[in-house]
């Protein structure tokens, strides 16, 4: 456990004993998951540098605390990165971890030499195909559906957007990470805070106003890689390509076909391997 920003962090942490000139890397998972998913990809990476994965606040093992906008989870992050390793990080983030990343990078280019996104929005989401997004964001009622049938509703997530054959491995640790009011809570928080912004500028669009700001800096790093299922239903590959552009010319994007959401569990074979060359790179 961590405690930065007057937050408490439950943080994995691999690598070698003696410091090496090898930058180190920050692992950020997505919903409905903990840093567990980064297992097999932590075990690689630490064999030449350190590696830190946390759980994100208010999900897995870390403290449930307001608030939950993105600024503030940015802030955090930094501080934990300044923290733990005092410098520049590679950034892999999957799913609310990549936009975390692609907006630590934005805001805090200094700490972000590398960024990993994988099947992770920024500036565009399809709300069509990301229909939960705007339902978790209502009052009362997710709460009342996650307590009726938490465990339910987490397996049926994996169910519509798990394209790969076989299940997914870590699905029972998943299902009980997420089942808690505490954790279902602070997870509705997130899409809350994400989602009214966009409500309010959809509103704006349609009254004829100025659209207010989407509060999310624009991304440079040095290099940077996209990864995507090609099947990926609630981020069609479109917004990957979204943020490919967003990226600019130093990003390249990884495109698996066969696999929906969760590529890095999916196809690790394919995955895995990629990344790792990709952070270990000239």
């Amino acid at each position: 456990m961590v405690a930065v920003n007057g937050v408490r962090f439950h943080v994995r942490s691999a690598g070698p004993a003696r410091k090496r000139r090898t930058t180190p890397v920050l692992l950020l998972h997505g919903v409905p998951q903990t840093s567990a998913t980064w297992g097999p990809l932590m075990a690689d990476l630490a064999k030449d540098r350190v590696v830190i994965a946390p759980d994100l606040k208010g999900l897995g093992a870390s403290e449930a605390r307001e608030p939950y906008d993105i600024p503030t989870l940015v802030a955090e992050l930094a501080a934990l990165v300044l923290h733990e390793v005092d410098g520049p990080v590679d950034v892999v983030g999957h799913d609310w971890g990549g936009s975390l990343g692609l907006a630590l990078a934005g805001e805090r280019p200094d700490l972000v030499r590398r960024l990993v996104v994988i099947a992770a929005p920024y500036r565009d989401v399809d709300l069509k195909a990301a229909f939960h997004l705007p339902l978790f964001a209502l009052p009362l009622l997710p709460e009342v559906a996650f307590r009726l049938a938490g465990e339910r509703l987490v397996r049926t997530m994996f169910d519509f957007a798990w394209k790969a054959d076989g299940a997914p491995p870590l699905l029972d640790e998943y299902v009980a990470a997420y089942t808690p009011p505490a954790r279902y809570g602070a997870m509705l928080a997130y899409y809350r805070a994400a989602v009214r912004p966009r409500v309010a500028r959809a509103v704006s669009s349609v009254l004829g106003r100025e659209a207010p700001s989407t509060g999310l800096p624009r991304v440079k790093v040095e290099r940077s890689l996209v990864v995507w299922g090609a099947d990926d239903p609630p981020m069609p590959l479109h917004v990957g390509e979204s943020v490919l552009r967003d990226l600019g010319e130093s990003a390249t994007m990884l495109t698996v076909p066969g696999v929906g959401h969760w590529p890095h569990e999916e196809a690790p074979d394919v995955v895995l391997p990629a990344v790792a060359e990709f952070l270990r790179a000239p």
